[in-house]
C-alpha cells in the first residue's frame, strides 16, 4: 500500500493518558487518622486510557468512604468509558477515580444540600452498535485503499465497545466510546502489536462525525511505519 498523504490535525483534540496514572490525592493531616475515600484501583480502571478535560466540568458525585457515601460538589478532570477522576474539596483537596454512573453534570452554584441520587448515562454503546459503525469507519478507509475486516466484538462498561479485526494483515481493534459527563463521542484505532494508540482521538456530537474526523491516514500511515522486526 502506498504512502498516505497526511492531513493537519483537528484543533479540538483532547489530550489523553493511560488512567492508572492519574493518582488518587489526599490533603496532608499531619499524621492525624481521617478516613480515606476509595479510589478505583488499577484493575477496575482496566488499563484504559483517560481523555483529559480540557476544562474541568462541574459535576456532583458520590464519593465512597469506608463506612458512609457523601454526595459532594466536585471537578471533573477526566474519563475513561466507565469511570471519572474528580477532585474536591473537604479539609483540603482530594482526587479519586470512582464509577462513571456516581458522577452527574452539575451547575457551579447548585446546593450542596439538595443531593439527588446518581443516574445511568443515557447514551451506551453495545456490541450491536458496532456493526453499522465499522461499516461507516470501512467508508473512511476505502478513500486511503484500506479495510478493516471484523473478527469479533466485545463491550468495554456502558460506554464503550471493542471491535477486534485486521488491517492488512496488521491486528488491530477499533475502539467506540461515549464521554460520560458530555455525551461527545469518539473512536480511535488501536494496533494490537506495538500496544499503543495509532494517533489520538476528536470528541464530537455524533459517532458519525467521529469517524468522519478522525485522521484515519495518519493512523494507517502509522501502523504501515512499523518496522519489520516490531512485528516479530
Amino acid at each position: 500500500m502506498g504512502s498516505v498523504t497526511k492531513q493537519p490535525r483537528e484543533p479540538h483534540a483532547q489530550r489523553s493518558v493511560p488512567a492508572h496514572s492519574l493518582a488518587q490525592v489526599e490533603p496532608d493531616h499531619a499524621g492525624e487518622f481521617i478516613p480515606r475515600p476509595f479510589s478505583l484501583t488499577s484493575a477496575e480502571l482496566g488499563g484504559l486510557t483517560a481523555t483529559l478535560a480540557n476544562e474541568p466540568t462541574h459535576v456532583r458525585a458520590w464519593v465512597r468512604y469506608p463506612a458512609i457515601a457523601e454526595h459532594v460538589q466536585a471537578l471533573a478532570l477526566a474519563w475513561t468509558p466507565r469511570a471519572v477522576y474528580v477532585e474536591w474539596e473537604d479539609g483540603g483537596i482530594h482526587r479519586a477515580w470512582i464509577w462513571a454512573p456516581a458522577v452527574e453534570r452539575a451547575a457551579p452554584s447548585q446546593s450542596a444540600a439538595t443531593p439527588t441520587p446518581p443516574r445511568q448515562h443515557e447514551k451506551v454503546v453495545t456490541v450491536r452498535d458496532t456493526r453499522p459503525l465499522v461499516e461507516l469507519v470501512n467508508a473512511q478507509l476505502a478513500q486511503i485503499g484500506a479495510e478493516f475486516v471484523t473478527a469479533m466484538a466485545q463491550p468495554a462498561g456502558p460506554f464503550a465497545a471493542i471491535v477486534f479485526g485486521t488491517i492488512e494483515d496488521h491486528g488491530v481493534r477499533l475502539e467506540f466510546f461515549t464521554a460520560p459527563l458530555t455525551s461527545a463521542c469518539a473512536v480511535h484505532l488501536f494496533d494490537m502489536t506495538a500496544k499503543k494508540i495509532l494517533t489520538e482521538w476528536v470528541t464530537t456530537p455524533t459517532f458519525a462525525t467521529a469517524i468522519e474526523t478522525y485522521p484515519w491516514d495518519l493512523a494507517i500511515n502509522t501502523l504501515f511505519s512499523r518496522e519489520p522486526n516490531e512485528d516479530g
